[in-house]
């Protein structure tokens, strides 16, 4: 099918409210789509239901080296554009230094490294080899979590719903000094129900959505970490991964953007201030299911670590992490934009 007619069919669905349809309609593309020749032409194994290639031969097709370290178990590939890092029966990789949870571990079969043809497509090669097009990327929806009675994560009389929109006011500020415009879901106190803000975002011609959280754990842990949804039959990454019964949404029709601004936005934090990398992950959070455009959300630190939320709580800190998040969304713009 071509991609315009695949648009097409997206925008009438849409237009008609009819989301069942619309996610139904890209579920059995999502089934169906061609493999790269390159992919067409590698030898497949089924793993637990699950097609697996050579992680050597993958390579090589893609233009890259593969280094095996057998006693640490640690595998490097290295190409042109990205040095990748895997370890057996893993799900975490790193891709240039940024650690990205695969969505089905990297197993070993007769001295053999294989890797999920699933996150050959929808993971590795979207972010080392992104697709370019002559889409915009002019205008960019901020999500500042919660609201209203809805006060997310609280410490004392520190809500997280306050220090995310606080967050959504900085970055906002920095992005129009770059030339975006600007559409946010909430710019008070008030309530916005989940379902309403991505709708909120299409309305308003949104290029890509942002939605910004804070995280709460036990007291010790630490970090940040980036969500894009999770392809159509795998669990979410905090569900362990792997193979399961999950149809496609409405946002899994950007995958391979929705990874790829998650990368970036990630890559941009994760280098830029001391924050621990807890890496790019896979989630069905409502706003990323229902997302009509590349989505992501990012948990930009725990308030219930007490070093931490001193960050948070922090201006200073704050507009870091503003200018890590623009600079984020800039290198994504930069990565798809046409040579």
């Amino acid at each position: 099918m071509a991609v315009s007619f695949l648009n097409l069919v997206l925008r009438l669905c849409l237009l008609r409210g009819n989301m069942r349809t619309a996610a139904a309609f890209f579920a059995m593309v999502l089934l169906t789509a061609p493999a790269p020749a390159a992919l067409r032409n590698l030898e497949r194994m089924t793993v637990s239901g699950s097609d697996y290639v050579r992680l050597a031969e993958w390579a090589e097709s893609a233009g890259c080296a593969m280094k095996w370290n057998k006693k640490d178990r640690e595998i490097d590939v290295s190409g042109p554009s990205a040095r990748l890092n895997f370890s057996v029966d893993s799900r975490r990789a790193e891709i240039s230094g940024v650690s990205v949870w695969l969505c089905l571990p990297v197993i070993n079969r007769s001295g053999v490294p294989w890797i999920s043809l699933t996150d050959v497509g929808s993971t590795i090669e979207p972010v080392i080899s992104p697709h370019k097009s002559q889409a915009r990327v002019q205008t960019v929806c901020l999500d500042p979590g919660h609201g209203g009675v809805d006060t997310g994560e609280a410490q004392g009389r520190n809500y997280e719903k306050k220090y995310t929109l606080l967050l959504a006011r900085e970055t906002a500020g920095l992005l129009l000094e770059h030339g975006f415009q600007v559409v946010m879901t909430r710019t008070n106190e008030g309530a916005v129900e989940l379902s309403e803000r991505p709708q909120l975002a299409a309305r308003r011609g949104a290029d890509v959505f942002v939605s910004l959280h804070y995280n709460a754990a036990d007291p010790s842990v630490h970090g940040v970490e980036v969500f894009c949804v999770a392809p159509p039959g795998v669990n979410s990454s905090d569900a362990g991964g792997g193979k399961a019964i999950h149809p496609a949404e409405t946002g899994n029709a950007q995958d391979n953007r929705n990874v790829l601004l998650a990368y970036h936005v990630l890559k941009s934090i994760a280098h830029s201030l001391p924050l621990e990398d807890l890496g790019l992950k896979r989630s069905r959070f409502e706003v990323l299911r229902l997302a009509r455009m590349p989505a992501i959300l990012i948990e930009g630190g725990f308030l219930s670590n007490p070093a931490e939320a001193k960050t948070i709580y922090d201006p200073a800190f704050r507009k870091r992490m503003a200018h890590a998040i623009v600079d984020g969304i800039v290198a994504y713009k930069e990565a798809v934009a046409p040579p």
